[in-house]
């Protein structure tokens, strides 16, 4: 397919890295699928953009790129092979693999590496942080080896995002469930909750009810690559009622709930 990269990024051939850059922070965010949930092409439109993006992102890419235009790839792993083998243009090009891994919502929030068994051989790659579940990575020249010099294959890898103590992920926003205990719900108080970043303090107010909903701002799910804000972490009270109660503890609620009956 013949596409424009500088076009879908909506720059100039003269466009400097730092325009690069900022040209797909706004168009990422703009077209990103959680932002437009009834658009279809949404998530197409975001691919076009994460390639482009690599493309001229990366200086050795993009002067091949603008060498030799649509057919750029070719010529640019044929190049990398040149030097170690003067037949590569003759070679055969490796095959392309493809691996499909589930993610914690932690594990895909973060930036981290994998490694693959391609081939017989360990291949290191860099999962990006915000990564969405249904979404694949393409890592050129990390699949088959090309054979008689030709160029190396790519691996694809497909990312699901499955359930983590609890949490719920929709869209960028995180949602979760803790235990509170009656007299904390009744005289308000402090409770610690595990976020992504580790446990996190809120306030409960005095009688606060089960399933009142609190709102941590900023501590969700970040957008891929970390170009834009984090979603929320919301937390749903879940409050507990006591149990096994001696007999002093249940005079004094009676006490308390005749005292409210007067």
């Amino acid at each position: 397919m013949n596409k424009n990269y500088y076009k879908i990024l909506g720059l100039s051939e003269n466009a400097t890295p730092e325009e690069v850059k900022a040209a797909y922070r706004k168009l990422a965010m703009k077209y990103h699928p959680d932002r437009n949930p009834d658009d279809k092409d949404a998530t197409k439109k975001l691919q076009e953009i994460n390639e482009a993006y690599e493309v001229l992102s990366d200086p050795a890419k993009r002067r091949t790129y603008d060498l030799y235009g649509s057919i750029w790839e070719t010529f640019y792993k044929w190049r990398k092979c040149e030097k170690s083998n003067e037949s590569s243009e003759e070679g055969i090009r490796g095959a392309n693999y493809e691996s499909h891994i589930k993610l914690s919502i932690k594990a895909a929030a973060n930036a981290h590496n994998r490694t693959f068994n391609v081939a017989g051989r360990s291949v290191e790659v860099t999962i990006p942080a915000g990564v969405a579940s249904d979404h694949y990575l393409r890592y050129y020249g990390k699949g088959g080896l090309g054979k008689d010099g030709g160029p190396n294959g790519d691996l694809v890898v497909y990312i699901s995002i499955v359930p983590e103590n609890g949490w719920k992920l929709i869209g960028k926003d995180i949602y979760s469930t803790v235990s509170l205990d009656l007299y904390t719900a009744l005289l308000g108080g402090e409770l610690l909750v595990e976020t992504l970043n580790g446990e996190a303090k809120i306030k409960i107010d005095a009688e606060s009810q089960n399933g009142r909903i609190v709102r941590l701002r900023g501590k969700g799910f970040p957008q891929y690559k970390d170009i834009g804000p984090r979603g929320d972490f919301y937390v749903t009270l879940s409050v507990k009622l006591p149990c096994n109660l001696d007999e002093k503890e249940k005079g004094g609620l009676e006490s308390s709930l005749d005292t409210d009956q007067e």
